[in-house]
Formats: C-alpha cells, sequence, structure tokens
C-alpha cells in the first residue's frame, strides 16, 4: 500500500508504527496504492449522471442535470446509485432528499423527505 496507507493493524497509529519500522530497517516506499495506480479504480469515483425515473420528463434527455429547478439531478439519499430529476417524480422545489424504490421498498410510500 505504500507509505500514506501503511499504519499499525491493531491500533490504526501510522507515525509510531512507521517509526518503529524505520528503526527496524524495513523501508517503505514513499507512493500511493499499486492498485490505484493506472486508473484501476477509476470508475469508482464517478458519479451516477442521468435520470432512471421510468418515464424521464426532461426535454433535454436523462443526461441533462441543472445545479436547481425542475431539471436538478437528485440521487439517491441511501445508495446513490439511482437518480431522478425533479419534474420526473414529481419533487417540489423544497425537497432536499429523495430515496429510491429499491432503498425505500416497493410501495412504502417513503420516497421523499
Amino acid at each position: 500500500a505504500g507509505y500514506f496507507c501503511f499504519c499499525c493493524p491493531h491500533c490504526k497509529n501510522e507515525y509510531r508504527f512507521l517509526m518503529e519500522m524505520l528503526n527496524l530497517g524495513i523501508r517503505i516506499p514513499r507512493r500511493g496504492p499499486s492498485w490505484e495506480e493506472d486508473g484501476a479504480y477509476e470508475e469508482l469515483y464517478e458519479r451516477h449522471s442521468h435520470c432512471d425515473a421510468s418515464e424521464c420528463l426532461c426535454p433535454g434527455g436523462r443526461e441533462r442535470a441543472d445545479e436547481e429547478g425542475p431539471w436538478q439531478l437528485l440521487l439517491c439519499c441511501s445508495c446513490a446509485a439511482e437518480g431522478t430529476h425533479r419534474r420526473c417524480s414529481y419533487l417540489e422545489h423544497s425537497t432536499a432528499s429523495w430515496e429510491c424504490s429499491s432503498c425505500a421498498g416497493l410501495g412504502t410510500g417513503k420516497r421523499q423527505s
């Protein structure tokens, strides 16, 4: 994992553990985790960016996402794996969060808060 992720497996202390390893002659490379090189997990940092409503009403299409207003894309507050435009799910402008059917459970009615 390299220098920036190196810590004691028991107490998670980084500095004291690193100093002790150096005292023992164990060299820790100054680099980030090798599994993050070459963008191997780059897709994990991507944000969901389209409307998943069964019928998208947006004239700009499912990919359009405004900062605010009826075409603001709200992501599920539980999983962030689904999104909807405010107007596509008939949400008020004052609605701060939305929960998808998968997380809320079908028929529970907990679609907005």
